[in-house]
């Protein structure tokens, strides 16, 4: 049965690769589906700083035939994948660089040739902020809201339904944030798990390579791909990816503590009904579900991050000129010189602390599997000026806990509300069953209404 493009671009990870395999769909009509797709919904939502039709075609041949002669090249064989501007991609320019004639790269990111390799399809590059300007990129739920940043596009294309995956990267709440505005889910992983060669870097020790995508099945196949230890990039783990298959249907239920102290103060009535909303429906299908509050010296995680973020930031970016000012001479976006004046001690004090939370916050894991809270303190605001309040995933950048974004329902205004669980260090795999079983009892939000049309 030919499948038609409304079909196909519904379809997640997993069902591509799966047709493809079976034969039942093709690289070729992958490719074309998303083109076809871009085309209706680019010019309104405008995630992609990057794309070349041309060579998405002449790649989907390539993987088309391979399969016809029974060649697959890995489990993600014709999938098409977003990657976020921050990435290198050979071939295709990197944003930052912000040249007058772009200039292709001349090899891929480690997690570009991972997907490379297991066969899947790179669609393009997709909007983030460049040289201290927001991109141009609207949320498909409401075009008059952000999709959130700094990886916008790749939140915007998955949430549009362009691609069904697409890379990202967190340093404060840049992974999921854009996610949960755009109604999709994503993964931050435990710092280190997944390489960052190839990946420009805004903060070294806080830095990690996410994934945007339709399910926690989808992102977990494409997680088993990417992640892994990478002697090009001396803070990868050791650990071996975890497997691609949940297997989420023979967990038992999960024991999920609701943050008490912190979270709330900083959030929402509308976000902190939506916790308390899924919290009774995963208690309802028979989660084990109790209140928890974080050490009493959390609160210091906030100006810890920033000092940390602040100090690398400047470091890194010392010989680079600042991005212009605003119209009335504030710094603009990404501007990290005033983070230069602030002293060694300050900066060492700041991962003393960021150590000492480490190992405080792990004793909130001894009777729950993952402490759930909001991604952040309201829906996607209005206007294009701002990525978004990004502070409630800060605390975890800074920590290097994995995170996950689960649909957490509507707002009144129609949009997308998420959820965020955080399990312990190096329980990523554990974190993306948990976010699977609870999807399953809360589900998941459809293509919004501007992706329908």
């Amino acid at each position: 049965m030919t499948l038609t493009i409304s079909q196909i671009i519904e379809l997640g990870v997993g069902a591509i690769a799966d047709g493809v395999a079976k034969g039942e769909l093709t690289p070729t009509d992958v490719a074309e589906a998303v083109l076809s797709r871009i085309a209706n919904m680019e010019e309104r939502v405008q995630a992609w700083s990057f794309l070349d039709a041309q060579r998405l075609r002449a790649e989907a041949r390539s993987l088309t035939a391979e399969a016809a002669a029974g060649r697959l090249r890995g489990p993600l064989h014709g999938v098409p994948v977003g990657i976020k501007d921050e990435f290198h991609v050979q071939g295709m320019p990197t944003g930052f660089r912000d040249l007058p004639t772009p200039v292709p790269e001349p090899e891929d990111a480690t997690p570009v040739a991972r997907l490379k390799a297991a066969g899947a399809l790179i669609v393009g590059k997709t909007h983030m902020p460049v040289g201290g300007r927001m991109p141009p990129t609207r949320n498909p739920w409401n075009l008059e809201h952000t999709a959130g940043g700094s990886s916008s596009g790749s939140g915007a294309a998955v949430g549009a339904r362009m691609v069904p995956v697409a890379l990202a990267e967190q340093t404060v709440g840049s992974g999921l944030r854009p996610a949960a505005y755009c109604g999709v889910d994503a993964l931050k992983p435990t710092y280190g798990r997944i390489s960052r060669f190839g990946c420009y870097p805004f903060a070294w020790s806080l830095d990690h390579t996410s994934i945007i995508g339709l399910s926690m099945e989808d992102i977990a196949l494409v997680f088993s791909v990417i992640a892994g230890p990478d002697p090009r990039d001396p803070t990868t783990l050791p650990d071996p990816a975890p497997p691609a298959s949940l297997d989420s249907w023979g967990l038992r239920p999960p024991r999920i503590g609701i943050v008490r102290n912190f979270f709330p103060d900083r959030s929402q009535p509308v976000m902190r009904e939506a916790v308390d909303e899924a919290a009774a429906r995963l208690r309802e299908t028979g989660a084990e579900v109790r209140d928890a509050l974080l050490p009493e010296m959390f609160g210091m995680a906030w100006p810890a991050h920033q000092i940390i973020f602040g100090v690398e930031g400047a470091t890194f970016n010392a010989h680079r000129p600042a991005p212009a000012n605003r119209p009335d001479g504030t710094a603009g976006v990404g501007d990290r010189r005033p983070a230069s004046l602030i002293p060694a001690t300050y900066y060492l004090q700041a991962q003393r602390i960021r150590q000492l939370l480490y190992m405080k916050v792990l004793s909130n894991f001894r009777d729950v599997d993952a402490l759930l809270m909001p991604v952040a303190p309201a829906p996607a605001p209005k206007g294009l000026s701002s990525t978004g309040d990004a502070s409630l995933l800060g605390p975890w950048s800074l920590l290097g806990y994995p995170a996950i974004t689960i649909n957490g329902g509507l707002s009144a205004e129609g949009l997308p509300l998420g959820l965020q669980f955080v399990a312990a260090p190096k329980q990523d795999y554990r974190l993306l069953q948990i976010g699977a079983w609870c999807e399953r009892a809360l589900g998941r939000l459809p293509a919004p209404p501007l992706a329908k049309a």
